[in-house]
């Protein structure tokens, strides 16, 4: 298992080099140690590549039998995918944007932010070392035109409309909070998803962030909010409500950290969310093992304070990964609760298909691929697709929002899901005034 003598940022720019002509995947910490994540993760040239677009059984089956295998493997899950195991119907067809995505790799590059040392574990580990040093590190390229919105799902009186839409939905008691997003696409005029992922990287760095080329299209993702981890049979999973900026003047940060501790709408949030990720472990865990570990503790990042919980579990003997897929996902900070009759109402309400946005990006590292000093555990690790966006065809699609309940002020939740589209919308070379 060589080791490779590199910084985290060179290595991530190596790897960016080589994916302008070899198929890449990065998931990256980006050194912000949230949660335990202090990995960067990448394959260089996956052996097998899957997409499974029509049938939900036959996508989990995929993902079980590469995740059963003696390989680590990335996938990424659609929302869609939720919708189509609830046996929700949606008004919202993306053909383009399969159920499942899965690369499986003979060999990974890991960089350890806690060590500074950064390794290659596999079958030819050696050669791909070799390769990675030998490798020039990625340059912008220069683009032929400027990146332009191109539509958002709403108005910004649709987006009001639709929230108080949810509190009607609340009051007539069919739900009792909803997550509504807004979907944007930005034209990118020749910009590189590269140098996308290399701007949020820098300028946003988020624990649970993403690279991954597919076979059609490119995943960019700088997603603060684990979903679920489980190493040996142990699972937790860490739910988001409430976000605040963070400006870096500590004066005005103090006052927001205070504010967002006692917002009553968000603790409410964070709670609910609590409640239903907790029954939905219990449906694969030991009986008497889930506890919440954390209550809406205040956690900062370089750009925004939320709100995080964490809740721990046992899994049962037979509560495999698909298992707890089909419990679980999606994640309920995402949705609402109660989970099903809140998934509906989002459809009806939302004008867009969600796509990947508010689905999941993971890994699975099989037993035995972890040994030596690399930092590699055994084990599935994922996100919630928040703050990710897709980019197909020389076009950005991504998704924003936030949780609604019965004393949520439209204009407060609109500025809120401005909020969380800026770091994408700067990454992209936009800003909140071209969606104004």
């Amino acid at each position: 298992m060589p080791e490779i003598g590199i910084s985290a940022d060179e290595l991530a720019s190596r790897l960016l080099g080589l994916s302008g002509s070899r198929q890449v995947c990065i998931l990256d910490s980006c050194g912000v140690g949230h949660l335990g994540s202090h990995l960067l993760i990448a394959g260089v040239d996956p052996v097998e590549t899957q997409e499974f677009s029509q049938d939900p059984q036959h996508a989990l089956e995929g993902l079980a039998n590469a995740t059963a295998g003696e390989l680590p493997c990335f996938f990424t899950l659609s929302y869609a995918l939720g919708l189509a195991l609830a046996n929700i119907p949606s008004q919202h067809a993306d053909p383009s944007e399969p159920f499942v995505f899965l690369a499986t790799y003979e060999n990974l590059v890991v960089y350890d932010y806690a060590y500074g040392r950064a390794t290659v574990v596999g079958r030819n580990a050696d050669a791909l070392a070799r390769e990675i040093l030998g490798s020039q590190a990625a340059e912008p390229k220069p683009k032929t035109g400027r990146s332009s919105l191109v539509s958002t799902s709403f108005s910004m009186r649709e987006y009001l409309d639709a929230v108080e839409a949810v509190r009607e939905e609340i009051r007539s008691g069919n739900t009792y909070q909803a997550n509504i997003v807004q979907r944007f696409e930005v034209e990118l005029g020749g910009m590189e998803p590269q140098a996308v992922f290399r701007r949020l990287r820098r300028d946003h760095p988020a624990p649970f962030a993403a690279f991954i080329q597919r076979q059609g299209s490119t995943v960019v993702s700088a997603s603060p909010e684990r979903f679920f981890h489980i190493e040996g049979r142990s699972i937790e999973a860490s739910p988001i409500k409430g976000t605040a900026p963070r400006t870096g003047i500590e004066a005005i940060d103090r006052e927001t950290r205070i504010r967002l501790a006692q917002s009553r709408k968000d603790l409410a949030e964070n709670t609910m969310i609590v409640d239903l990720l907790r029954n939905d472990l219990g449906r694969v865990c030991e009986f008497g093992s889930v506890e919440v570990a954390k209550l809406c503790e205040l956690e900062q990042h370089p750009t925004l304070y939320h709100l995080v919980s964490t809740i721990k579990g046992r899994l049962l003997d037979d509560a495999g990964l698909t298992t707890v897929i089909k419990a679980l996902f999606p994640c309920g900070s995402i949705t609402g609760a109660p989970k099903i009759s809140t998934m509906k109402i989002i459809d009806r309400i939302e004008q867009a298909p969600r796509g990947l946005a508010m689905g999941a990006i993971g890994y699975c590292i099989p037993p035995g691929f972890e040994t030596g000093n690399s930092g590699l555990s055994a084990g599935v690790d994922t996100n919630v697709a928040i703050r990710t966006m897709v980019i197909r065809n020389d076009i950005a699609s991504f998704s924003a929002g936030g949780g609604i309940v019965n004393d949520s002020e439209p204009a407060l939740e609109y500025q809120e899901m401005l909020l969380k589209a800026k770091a994408l919308l700067a990454a992209l070379e936009l800003d909140h005034e071209h969606i104004l």
